[in-house]
């Protein structure tokens, strides 16, 4: 695997999240706790901040750790694990309420 910057890539992640949820950095720094400034330098990989950082902001984006995470595994790694269910975590929670609801609507019939 090419060496990837860590920090970056966590910051670029987060930014993605809180853009497809539709948030500010001061309404995360409400939603978390944290300093928006803090946010701030997640978002530019200036830091990759705590574990309890980054649970705080998956909390915040309605999303788990590993979907930050996934693209920093190894490419074996990442075979091992079912495409759809990464893909389907990388959603929104709006667009996973839809899907989801889809998924009833059919499975109900």
């Amino acid at each position: 695997m090419e060496k990837v910057n860590i920090s970056k890539h966590i910051g670029k992640m987060c930014q993605q999240y809180r853009l497809k949820n539709h948030l500010t950095q001061n309404q995360v720094a409400e939603l978390t706790g944290l300093e928006p400034r803090h946010i701030s330098q997640i978002e530019r990989g200036l830091s990759k901040g705590s574990i309890d950082t980054l649970l705080k902001l998956c909390d915040a984006y309605h999303i788990t750790p590993d979907i930050i995470l996934y693209d920093l595994l190894s490419e074996e790694t990442k075979k091992e694990i079912s495409i759809y269910e990464e893909k389907f975590k990388k959603l929104s929670k709006r667009d996973k309420d839809s899907i989801l609801y889809f998924i009833d609507y059919y499975l109900s019939k």
